[in-house]
């Protein structure tokens, strides 16, 4: 039985440091699926003007010759360390963000929302754009009365965590510990105890938004009901800037762990028989499923799950009869929530530095490329079969790379499709396609590894029925993250960004 101090994220949950994200839209889609903004540059910001922008600021205005602008514009992923904005608005308050709405629009520049920066493609900066960087508009302030939290945008996973653990409560999240909360819900928020309480953006009960116009909305189901609807899964950098969540909590339980692990050869058996299990385990269960191609040519095959009863030895027993092939390894073991939390994290502590990202301060980054597939329905034989084969190929050539597969169900199909703007309820789970790369990579190495995720699709297409908008890809049409929902969305936006203000590739 493994101590949690010897379990570190990466052998947890592979890449679920990048299980969610922070504020993000989206890269370029085939086909010109997304209108062209309403933009016209009209003149250029002189050094007053950026002056005047500094002066009315609360917080602090960072630009290209300020000694701290490399920390201040840096994104998780180094593969955006070339990505030069015209300047980074590190917001203290909701009149921040207004101020750099509105000086955007003036001069034309594109605006660009940032809460964690963990954007699977980059969005949250803009080169000669002006980033608006939430990380100061912080804190987590929780009322027992309620049993509701409010949640300012800037805050990370684990500050939301450090907050209610004290309370004995919980949000259903993601486990990267620095990834924006508000980038996270917005997306929906696919987590460990979802299948338990639901997608981290069901949790939500309201939320202040500045608009396009720089205008400040409370958003709720009474208020502007409409683009309540949107914000809960239709994407970050899509509609207004999210300076505040308020949350429903739910009760923190004892967690049991369960890790098993198979030979690679029962590697297609494992992925049909965790289909079964996941159609069949409790709302209390959950169970992700790793398929790892290692650069020394292996192949790896393993289950990490929770039974928020604590009954891990149980779950890891019902998987292994669904399975029907001998594990090569299996651990179980039970934690504290709070210190779940930081054993899926890889946090020694819920105040190590790891966990937690201060305005400038130091982070673990990654450099990746990464898509995803929601998973509608069970992959056949033949499918599970042609999955692994990619993979093992991937291994053969000498090349890391991972699949992971969350379960949804329980809570999460709750709700109806269109109920949200998050499309996915009835799906199986969700498919992460992930491949590291070198801290500095060059294009080829970027290319390559985009081309491996599009076999896996290919592969995966007759099981799939779209992308999760926390996963952004390349290449992929935007409807697909979507589905049904995105004429709505597209109606939404235009009421409250009829001008396209908030554009990528990636926008509605």
């Amino acid at each position: 039985m493994p101590a949690a101090s010897s379990v570190d994220r990466r052998t947890v949950l592979r890449a679920g440091a990048l299980g969610a994200v922070a504020a993000a839209g989206g890269c370029a889609w085939p086909g010109g699926s997304t209108p062209a903004p309403v933009l016209t540059r009209t003149l250029r910001p002189t050094p007053a003007d950026w002056h005047a922008l500094a002066h009315g600021l609360a917080g602090d205005l960072v630009r290209p010759h300020d000694a701290d602008y490399d920390s201040a514009r840096r994104l998780y992923n180094p593969r955006f360390d070339r990505v030069r904005p015209a300047g980074v608005v590190e917001a203290a308050n909701r009149h921040d963000v207004a101020e750099a709405i509105r000086f955007a629009r003036r001069f034309g520049l594109v605006a660009r929302p940032r809460s964690g920066g963990h954007s699977y493609v980059g969005v949250s900066t803009a080169a000669g754009g002006l980033v608006v960087d939430m990380g100061r508009i912080r804190g987590v302030d929780y009322d027992s009365a309620s049993q509701t939290a409010l949640v300012r945008a800037g805050s990370r996973l684990f500050d939301v965590h450090e907050a209610l653990e004290p309370h004995g409560r919980s949000l259903p999240t993601g486990t990267c510990p620095t990834v924006g909360a508000a980038g996270l819900t917005l997306g929906g928020g696919v987590g460990v105890e979802g299948r338990a309480h639901g997608l981290t953006c069901d949790a939500v009960a309201a939320l202040t938004v500045v608009t396009a116009a720089g205008r400040t909305l409370q958003v709720d189901a009474s208020h502007h009901a409409d683009l309540f609807w949107a914000l809960r899964g239709g994407g970050g950098g899509n509609f207004g800037v999210v300076t505040a969540m308020r949350v429903r909590t739910f009760p923190a339980h004892v967690v049991g762990f369960y890790f098993v692990s198979w030979a690679a050869s029962d590697a297609a058996a494992v992925i049909r028989g965790w289909q079964h299990r996941v159609g069949r385990m409790p709302r209390s269960a959950w169970a992700n499923l790793h398929l790892e191609a290692g650069s020394s040519g292996s192949v790896a095959i393993r289950v990490v799950g929770v039974s928020l009863t604590g009954d891990g030895a149980g779950e890891a027993a019902a998987l292994q009869a669904a399975v029907g092939r001998p594990a090569t390894s299996v651990s179980t073991f039970s934690r504290s929530h709070a210190d779940a939390i930081k054993l899926l994290a890889g946090c020694s502590t819920l105040t190590d530095q790891q966990c937690h990202l201060r305005p400038r301060g130091s982070l673990s980054r990654e450099a990746f490329a990464a898509g995803s597939d929601v998973l509608g329905a069970p992959m056949s034989h033949q499918v599970a079969t042609a999955l692994v084969r990619v993979v093992r190929r991937r291994a053969s050539a000498g090349r890391g790379a991972a699949v992971i597969i969350d379960p949804l169900g329980g809570a999460v199909s709750d709700h109806r499709p269109a109920a949200t703007a998050f499309r996915w309820r009835h799906a199986l789970g969700t498919i992460q396609w992930y491949v590291g790369l070198p801290d500095a990579p060059r294009p080829a190495d970027v290319a390559e590894a985009y081309g491996w995720i599009g076999r896996g699709h290919r592969v995966l297409a007759s099981a799939s029925v779209g992308g999760y908008v926390n996963y952004l890809e390349p290449g992929r049409a935007v409807g697909s993250y979507y589905g049904a929902n995105l004429a709505r969305l597209r109606q939404v936006k235009a009421r409250y960004d009829p001008t396209g203000f908030f554009h990528s590739h990636y926008t509605v």
